[in-house]
């Protein structure tokens, strides 16, 4: 009898432009289900690196078993937003540290996401990308508003200015929901080094032919290919085919 195992493929890269990468993500594997995430230090603010990688080892201490409830992740999250501002307010050379965060679970036929900042999680299902997650950020909340169009919202001055992260602030207020998982659905994680270079359309077409670890290369290689211009991390959750053995 065969059985469907859930695997994550994952990659960051530099980009071709910045001196350093201040991306991080994890992975972990549970007997019931999957835990996958992406942290996007601020790259304008101190101590980018440190909020993201910071983030992520809070997350790794964590979850060593798993998560029993979305309440469980929301609280974990928070609890590394106090992390970040007490040390922060402990070294002034990392003061206005931030990072995006956004977290997914899957565990039976649920997806649990808390996100906060503008990496994204999607999710792929019948060959149409759907985006599980809203960007908090300046540009992508007014056009939420009616106040920009799609077009301007993507060549606005502050599209990459964040509106919420954590790290700065004592509390933090995170989006949390639970969709459903069904067999064969495929779920995306990635900082903005990706989706700004490849839009929506591109991003499926790569998923709809590639699986896998061949997936996550390319969709790496194209945003490489379209200039590089940012840190870019790719997460790609499946389903697996084993022999039950």
């Amino acid at each position: 009898m065969s059985i469907m195992a859930l695997k994550a493929f994952a990659r960051t890269h530099q980009g071709l432009v910045r001196g350093d990468n201040q991306d991080a993500y994890l992975v972990r594997a549970f007997p019931d289900g999957l835990l996958a995430a992406v942290a996007d230090g601020m790259g304008g603010a101190p101590g980018g690196r440190e909020a993201s990688h910071h983030a992520i080892e809070v997350l790794e201490r964590a979850v060593r078993q798993e998560p029993r409830s979305i309440v469980e992740l929301e609280r974990i999250v928070k609890r590394a937003n106090r992390e970040l501002y007490a040390w922060a307010h402990a070294e002034p050379r990392l003061y206005g540290m931030g990072t995006t965060l956004t977290l997914v679970q899957v565990h039976g036929q649920e997806v649990a996401v808390v996100h906060v900042g503008d990496s994204r999680a999607y999710r792929l299902r019948e060959g149409r990308l759907d985006r599980l997650t809203k960007d908090h950020a300046v540009a992508a909340e007014l056009l939420a508003s009616g106040l920009l169009t799609e077009a301007e919202a993507q060549h606005h001055p502050q599209r990459h200015v964040v509106t919420r992260v954590l790290g700065p602030g004592s509390s933090v207020r995170l989006d949390v929901l639970v969709v459903a998982w069904r067999p064969g659905e495929r779920l995306l994680l990635c900082s903005d080094g990706l989706y700004d270079v490849l839009d929506d359309a591109a991003i499926a077409e790569i998923l709809s032919t590639h699986r896998g670890e061949d997936a996550v290369e390319r969709l790496i290689e194209e945003s490489l290919r379209a200039g590089g211009p940012d840190n870019v991390t790719v997460v790609l959750v499946e389903e697996e085919a084993s022999d039950g053995r």
